[in-house]
């Protein structure tokens, strides 16, 4: 508790727990790993502060988690305690479609990465990872079903050509 006049001090598990979201935008996810866990336990749920570094750097844990330990349930639920209490914040939504990717759901990634730009549309970091993964091109008759085996057979032979 600080006294009235006294100025509000960070907690050094807050430098820490910034570090580690740094770390984690750098793709160095080990690393990163390693400080939320030696940080993270050490934040208090009844602390309103505490609460909403918890609850804001969540989604790069449970990142950290998925890439490292590959423990995609897990990692999902941090990425949504995240998006819960802050909704409006499209880096959370980011987040959560890597984990979606590197569990190999490409739906449901696109999903979520749609609704990062819906909420905030030049958001470069959708953007980028939208640009690595790709889109796919039209069916090439357009009134059939992209599953059906005329569709199939064209875009494979377009594929070949170009």
């Amino acid at each position: 508790m600080t006294d009235a006049g006294a100025p509000y001090q960070r907690k050094p598990a807050y430098e820490q727990i910034d570090k580690a979201v740094e770390l984690t935008r750098q793709r160095r996810y080990a690393e990163a790993l390693a400080i939320f866990e030696k940080n993270l336990p050490q934040l208090s749920s009844h602390d309103v502060a505490d609460k909403r570094i918890l609850t804001g750097s969540s989604s790069f844990y449970g990142l950290c988690v998925a890439m490292v330990r590959r423990h995609y349930a897990e990692a999902v639920q941090y990425c949504n305690l995240s998006l819960k209490s802050q909704f409006m914040e499209p880096d959370h939504r980011a987040n959560l479609a890597l984990v979606y990717l590197e569990r190999s759901d490409r739906a449901s990634a696109i999903e979520n990465l749609h609704a990062g730009l819906r909420i905030q549309p030049n958001n470069p970091r959708i953007h980028e990872i939208l640009n690595d993964i790709g889109t796919r091109r039209p069916p090439v008759i357009p009134f059939l079903s992209r599953a059906n085996p005329l569709n199939v057979w064209l875009g494979r032979r377009r594929v070949r050509k170009s």
